[in-house]
């Protein structure tokens, strides 16, 4: 499998990202003048930093559908593409310590044949370093036609 990531022209994502980049800040909600946005997006919504996060056991241990993300790794037949990268700050409950400092759960969607998923992922605040979990689930479908082209067939009656 290789990584790819959407540059807002790949006809099987671009509706949904208004044909917008992957990293685009408007897409991603992020706001450069926030330090913790402008975090995210100088360290970690670049393809380095992405490919090296995808490639530790948190996020090879996914589900996106029957097979694990690493297993599409070994994969020469899949394609995953990188829809929208980190985004979405959502402050873990019960997490903030003396200092108030918090732990974030954030996520990066990405799509596989047509459907979007969501692989999330955590901002430890003491550290602050990003992880992946190996948490995933399913966002929407947006077309029935798969990174090869074939088109998905529905059942006749």
């Amino acid at each position: 499998m290789t990584v790819s990531f959407h540059n807002g022209t790949n006809p099987l994502y671009r509706k949904y990202t208004n044909h917008k980049a992957w990293n685009d800040t408007a897409l991603l909600g992020l706001n450069p003048g926030d330090s913790y946005d402008r975090l995210l997006i100088d360290v970690y919504n670049n393809e380095a930093k992405m490919k090296e996060l995808l490639a530790r056991p948190g996020a090879q241990n996914c589900y996106p559908g029957t097979s694990r993300l690493g297993d599409y790794v070994s994969s020469s037949v899949r394609d995953v593409i990188i829809v929208k990268g980190l985004h979405q700050w959502i402050e873990k409950t019960g997490t903030a310590t003396r200092r108030s400092v918090s732990n974030y759960q954030l996520h990066v969607t990405f799509g596989l044949d047509g459907q979007l998923w969501h692989l999330y992922a955590t901002y430890y605040g003491d550290s602050q370093k990003v992880t992946f979990s190996s948490e995933c689930s399913a966002g929407e479908r947006v077309t029935d036609v798969d990174h090869e082209g074939f088109v998905k067939q529905g059942r006749k009656k």
